[in-house]
């Protein structure tokens, strides 16, 4: 399915269903904007080319946050992994566990050690002493 808009400019669904817009999309939109905007400025006129640009390169830096955002969260995760095999204690209510992690989990952007067969929140771990 094809949508056309304003001045030609065309989604088609992977874009709409992406939820996110690429530098792509957003030259596009740029650039209808440009092509129908009032030269003398006004309530319609639009940004200037300016202010077009500031917003490109606000877009530009926010998708490079994000692949940078991306690359800690997977550097993270490997770290974590080296946890399996180690000794570690992890704060419990009733007091603390201490164990072998047998397993990393990683679930919804959470960690997860299974120690015993049972899985605790990363966030609970209070010392790693090392191999066993």
């Amino acid at each position: 399915m094809e949508i056309r808009g304003i001045n030609n400019f065309t989604a088609n669904e992977n874009s709409i269903n992406n939820k996110s817009l690429s530098i792509d999309d957003f030259l596009k939109i740029m650039a209808a904007e440009m092509k129908s905007q009032n030269i003398f400025g006004g309530e319609s006129g639009g940004g200037s080319k300016t202010d077009y640009l500031g917003q490109m390169a606000q877009f530009t830096m926010l998708e490079q946050l994000n692949q940078i955002h991306d690359a800690i969260y997977q550097a993270n995760m490997l770290n974590q992994v080296g946890l399996v095999g180690k000794e570690v204690k992890i704060y419990g209510e009733e007091g603390d566990i201490v164990g072998v992690v047998e397993k990393v989990k990683f679930a919804n952007y959470n960690v997860y050690l299974q120690i015993d067969n049972k899985d605790y929140p990363i966030g609970l771990l209070i010392e790693v002493s090392g191999e066993v």
